[in-house]
């Protein structure tokens, strides 16, 4: 009946942390929170809506959604919402109650919080290796880097050789440790720095913390070339790390992103630093791995429009129609920006700094890109017929996955200027589309047990009975009425799932005349008895026709006279609920 976030238990520890930290005055920090009784209410930040359905009971120190239906404690709202793992949920509430990670689990120090310490040590490592380098820094400096941008994001070097893995060691950290953490790696017998010969570029989670690097080749062993160790080369997958959730920068720009709601996606490392210094602060790089949805997911909660560079070719074409099926699941506006004749927006900094502001403050509609590039005289062009129909088919596929309707109505009314074609044909023939994804999905098999109409009835009267003891005695004493499944919910010693019912109770029917509330419930339990009622009578006229069958008079006598009461008591039953008889 309801969905819950499950949050790997650590009972102690949590219950430690909402000790310390009142969820409220924590929510607030992200959502505007509306008093509503004894509760709190806030348009909810996981689903698209109006009408606030995110409630929050401070004594309870739980949340939910009636809209989406997510809900939990402090720790799965951070999980959820920041899209980070258990242990960087509990390090950020543990730093924030003030609780030092030691104290509050030893267990999840000695697992988690070694490789950030670890990672911490290597990053001042590398650090001042890069001092110690002339080449490595000229390097960084040759690519347009300042030393304010090179200390800023703590960019560092790893000599040749094991002098990471021995530094670690020197500092107590065991090489079972650092092998775990992805920092070393034993070659042929030996223990070698798996950064060995690379710039280093430290890689931040949401909250600043170093969970992982990403080294780019600058020096290699004696007798190897860039083509067989890779020109990158990113952290191995960590209990702290994982590649699919991190996106170079965002820690530092996603203050600005959330000031603009628009965010640069860019590709590289070198990419998002000249962007970073050359003032465009709302930008975040992909980091040497392919674009997700929990890239995505994350950026969606700070932005709503997406600015994307492209190459000015066809396999640049096609990453550009790729990236915007990707963003209009979610919802974003897409823009793409022309670089002209530079190769990336790092090379646009370097070489002009302002070009590359003006050209994201400048940048057009992805979709208006994608025309030009068919239609590259800004008009209907010489086509045949077949190729002609075909691109149509193909633009329309894209505006299809298009969530905003007045965006596929302005599209769809410049194709058909471009394509000479009318506008009420391209309509057509983009339903067409709409209704034929739409039978897919209906003919698709339901994997969730649909609810009956008595079970969303039943549901409802729940809700009476916490919000009035009175509804709750009646509703105890007709128990038998209800289905199965949520006679389970009423019976169940669930202490939390209880305060999830009272919290959906004051949403829903705080406020509420009392006579009118005594009505509803009326006629909502008269309902279910006749739900009830039926069923039974249905089952009685199955016997019915059995017993006939079996020619056993008294039992015929017996489930005919069963039969008549039963449909006399629907009939009364229909006559006080106001409905004709016959239905």
């Amino acid at each position: 009946m309801m969905a819950r976030q499950r949050t790997p238990h650590m009972g102690k520890e949590v219950d430690i942390i909402k000790e310390k930290l009142d969820i409220a005055d924590f929510l607030r920090s992200y959502l505007q929170l509306i008093p509503a009784g004894r509760t709190l209410k806030a348009i909810c930040p996981f689903h698209p809506e109006k009408t606030p359905s995110f409630i929050v009971s401070p004594d309870k120190k739980i949340w939910h959604c009636f809209g989406c239906g997510e809900g939990g404690d402090i720790l799965s709202f951070v999980m959820k919402y920041e899209h980070v793992e258990f242990p960087e949920a509990l390090r950020m509430l543990a730093e924030r109650a003030g609780i030092p990670m030691r104290n509050l689990s030893p267990t999840q120090e000695r697992e988690f919080g070694v490789l950030y310490d670890m990672h911490d040590a290597a990053a001042e490592f590398f650090r001042a290796q890069l001092r110690k380098n002339p080449k490595a820094e000229q390097y960084l400096k040759g690519r347009g880097l300042s030393e304010n941008t090179i200390k800023e994001f703590g960019i560092g070097y790893d000599p040749l050789g094991d002098g990471l893995t021995l530094a670690l060691m020197e500092k107590r950290f065991s090489i079972q440790d650092i092998i775990r953490a992805g920092l070393s790696a034993r070659i042929r017998g030996l223990n070698r720095d798996r950064f060995e010969g690379r710039i280093i570029f430290p890689l931040h989670n949401p909250f600043g913390k170093i969970v992982g690097f990403a080294g780019r080749v600058f020096e290699l062993p004696s007798g190897q070339k860039e083509e067989d160790v890779g020109k990158y080369v990113n952290s191995p997958e960590t209990p702290i790390y994982h590649k699919a959730k991190v996106l170079y920068g965002f820690h530092a720009a996603k203050t600005h992103i959330a000031a603009s709601r628009t965010v640069f996606l860019v590709e590289g490392h070198m990419d998002f630093l000249m962007s970073w210094q050359s003032g465009v602060k709302n930008a975040v790089a992909i980091s040497g791995t392919a674009l997700t949805e929990e890239h995505l997911l994350k950026l969606r909660r700070f932005a709503d429009t997406a600015v994307v560079s492209f190459d000015n070719d066809t396999a640049g074409l096609r990453a550009l129609e790729k990236g915007m099926d990707m963003f209009h699941a979610l919802d974003f506006h897409v823009k793409a920006v022309s670089l002209g004749e530079y190769k990336d927006p790092a090379e646009a900094a370097e070489k002009d700094a302002r070009f590359l502001a003006k050209a994201v403050a400048e940048a057009k509609p992805a979709f208006a890109h994608i025309l030009g590039r068919y239609f590259p005289e800004g008009r209907e062009t010489a086509m045949e017929m077949p190729t002609k129909k075909r691109v149509i088919a193909h633009l329309l596929e894209k505006l299809k996955r298009m969530k905003s309707a007045v965006e596929q109505g302005m599209w769809v009314a410049e194709l058909s200027k471009l394509s000479g074609i009318q506008e009420s044909s391209l309509l057509e023939e983009l339903r067409e589309m709409k209704d034929e994804r739409k039978k897919k999905e209906e003919s698709a098999p339901h994997k969730a047990e649909a609810q009956s109409r008595a079970e969303l009835v039943a549901e409802c009267l729940l809700l009476f009975a916490f919000a009035d003891p009175k509804f709750s005695d009646i509703i105890r004493e007709h128990k038998a009425l209800f289905p199965e499944r949520t006679r389970k919910s009423l019976e169940a010693e669930n202490p939390e799932g209880r305060e999830v019912l009272r919290m959906r109770a004051a949403h829903e029917l705080q406020g509420r005349d009392k006579q009118e509330l005594q009505r509803e419930f009326q006629e909502l339990l008269g309902y279910l008895e006749l739900d009830f009622l039926e069923k039974k009578q249905k089952a009685l006229h199955i016997s019915l026709r059995t017993a006939g069958t079996k020619a056993d008079e008294a039992e015929f006598s017996r489930i005919t006279g069963e039969f008549s009461a039963m449909s006399k008591k629907i009939q009364e039953l229909k006559e006080k609920m106001g409905r004709p008889a016959g239905n």
